[in-house]
């Protein structure tokens, strides 16, 4: 880069953010021509070299194409999962599906000392990772419709008796 004025280094990186990284930098003193100073990547704090690995690991510039597969496979496991999850929640107590079904409305049987903080956690956490909040609410949303619906038709989709089919 060049100077900001006549006192000020050129400053010359080398950028690699590929298996090894490479993030090595020098100034040069424009007058003489002089290294003034070098900053090399092996002498960063191990917390500054474990930042900018995971950072590259997670963008999927580390090692190149086979991290780039490994987190497309990893994605696609964890949708499959949320997904398999939401099917779960669903079938929970329906004809000879495994586990009995929490009866609607039994949230409000919960204290409000342990519902405000969860929900304002839930809340919080559906902000600052709107890709978990998202569908949590859509879940929620289709999960109350289902059950509005089954309420004005007059059967119980969920809550003690025989399972509604």
């Amino acid at each position: 880069m060049p100077p900001a004025d006549a006192t000020s280094a050129y400053v010359v990186k080398q950028v690699q953010r590929s298996w090894p990284e490479k993030q090595d930098s020098v100034a040069i003193d424009p007058a003489s021509g002089e290294v003034m100073d070098v900053l090399r990547f092996a002498d960063y704090p191990v917390l500054a070299k474990l930042t900018r690995w995971g950072i590259d690991l997670h963008t999927g510039i580390l090692f190149g194409l086979a991290n780039q597969i490994v987190l497309m496979l990893l994605t696609l496991s964890l949708i499959l999962l949320i997904v398999w999850g939401y099917r779960m929640w669903w079938q929970r107590g329906r004809g000879s599906a495994f586990g009995r079904p929490i009866p609607r409305g039994a949230w409000q049987q919960v204290p409000p000392q342990i519902l405000v903080p969860l929900l304002a956690g839930v809340a919080v956490l559906g902000y600052f990772l709107p890709l978990f909040g998202i569908p949590l609410a859509a879940f929620l949303a289709v999960d109350i419709l289902l059950g509005e619906i089954a309420h004005r038709r007059g059967r119980r989709s969920y809550g003690a008796g025989t399972p509604s089919r």
